[in-house]
């Protein structure tokens, strides 16, 4: 039976996308790709998952240490800041997630916003939806796939509010 990682891989290069996948010990937190991967938080593309009442669920991808800013995704989606909040873990068990599982390329985001500073790098290093397996890929081709907004949604260092447990 084909994995979840294999059918995004497949999707990917049937797309004319050229992503490759890396194996490793399992990864869950920023600090193990760190240790496990040896790359620079820059190069991550961590994807959060956020969900607002009205639109559902958010995919928000950011650089490995960067903060999601819920005022801006706000903005950018056109409602309240305090409508949108991270999903918690009764809606990832819902998507049958499991720490570490998450990826930009999931099919049940109803939006999808990718940090404008990630098109900066060559390549990144995001989910597999597998924590064994890595994969890395141009982020042009990354955006273009999973249909992304581009905008700046990183908390800015005078900007330090927090929304709850974040597991960034």
């Amino acid at each position: 039976m084909e994995t979840q990682t294999e059918k995004i891989i497949q999707k990917l290069k049937s797309s004319g996308y050229s992503p490759r996948v890396i194996e490793h010990d399992p990864v869950i937190t920023i600090g193990d790709v760190v240790r496990t991967l040896d790359i620079s938080t820059d190069l991550m593309a961590k994807t959060l998952l956020l969900s607002q009442k009205d639109i559902g669920l958010i995919a928000t991808i950011l650089p490995g240490m960067n903060r999601v800013d819920f005022s801006k995704v706000a903005a950018i989606l056109g409602v309240s800041e305090k409508t949108v909040k991270f999903a918690g873990p009764e809606i990832t068990k819902k998507l049958g997630l499991n720490s570490g599982d998450m990826c930009p390329f999931h099919e049940f985001f109803q939006n999808i916003i990718v940090d404008a500073v990630l098109l900066r790098q060559r390549t990144v290093y995001c989910g597999s939806s597998d924590p064994r397996k890595t994969i890395v890929i141009d982020p042009e081709e990354m955006v273009k796939a999973i249909g992304a907004i581009i905008a700046d949604i990183s908390q800015t260092t005078s900007n330090t509010q927090t929304k709850g447990d974040s597991n960034e």
